[in-house]
């Protein structure tokens, strides 16, 4: 079915569109179709408003850690962007887990950190945690959206960062934030290009030929560069009689 449509900063039934109204339809427009998770406090407003949206799935799954991981092998299986979600204090200690994994397998998953209510920041709020330093060397990219009016730009901008770099980015998002009204219109958005690989220098391929025929015997040694290009590797391997091993991401490419 298709996506619930929204009027001038009207959501569905007639209520007004949230930030978490928002920020779905952004992902929508991302081509997300699932986002794995656990309803909790801080997350309502977003699980609610994914309950409203027919374009996407909530997946309910055992904890956060399972929600990231599962985020991760969409990711890598499908090569396009996948999004968990984690509440605050123990939900992003659980998060964070899988969003490493994520991020070291250069896999793009948004994460969606949410935050305790954004006035109590600091104070040393019950499971108050700081996400953006918790998730800065688990990520390209982490930021915390403190205001409506920082939406949709924000979402948008961390979905850029992770399909663009292939690697996890995490949007922190306070409670109160999430179930505020949304301050500007959505607009329309496509699914982010991937980064372009291009063919190396013709030196660089040169002195690669070069070594090549000077050497007794070759052998082949391929990683996930090699993704997309399994034709050429056998191919290259039948021509020089290379034997071919793997690194254990480039398992399933070769």
């Amino acid at each position: 079915m298709p996506a619930q449509s929204h009027d001038e900063g009207a959501g569905v039934f007639g209520r007004n569109k949230t930030v978490a109204d928002q920020l779905v339809e952004v992902l929508v427009q991302a081509g997300v179709e699932r986002i794995y998770g656990i309803v909790g406090d801080s997350l309502n407003a977003l699980s609610d408003a994914i309950r409203r949206n027919d374009a996407i799935e909530w997946v309910h799954v055992h904890n956060e850690e399972s929600a990231a991981f599962m985020a991760a092998a969409e990711a890598q299986v499908t090569g396009k962007l996948a999004v968990c979600a984690g509440s605050c204090g123990p939900g992003n200690t659980h998060l964070i887990q899988g969003v490493f994994d994520a991020h070291r397998s250069a896999a793009p998953v948004l994460a969606i950190a949410s935050h305790i209510v954004s006035t109590e920041i600091g104070t040393g709020f019950f499971q108050e945690t700081d996400p953006k330093r918790l998730f800065e060397q688990a990520s390209h990219w982490t930021e915390l959206v403190s205001s409506p009016e920082q939406m949709p730009r924000m979402a948008r901008i961390g979905i850029q960062q992770a399909v663009g770099l292939r690697g996890a980015a995490v949007l922190v998002l306070p409670g109160d934030v999430l179930e505020a009204d949304a301050a500007h219109e959505t607009g329309t958005g496509r699914p982010v290009a991937g980064p372009v690989l291009g063919a190396p220098p013709a030196d660089v391929i040169e002195e690669l030929a070069a070594r090549i025929n000077a050497a007794g015997t070759v052998a082949i040694f391929g990683g996930v560069g090699a993704a997309g290009a399994r034709a050429e590797v056998l191919e290259l391997a039948e021509l020089v009689g290379a034997p071919i091993g793997h690194s254990l991401r480039g398992k399933e490419g070769l």
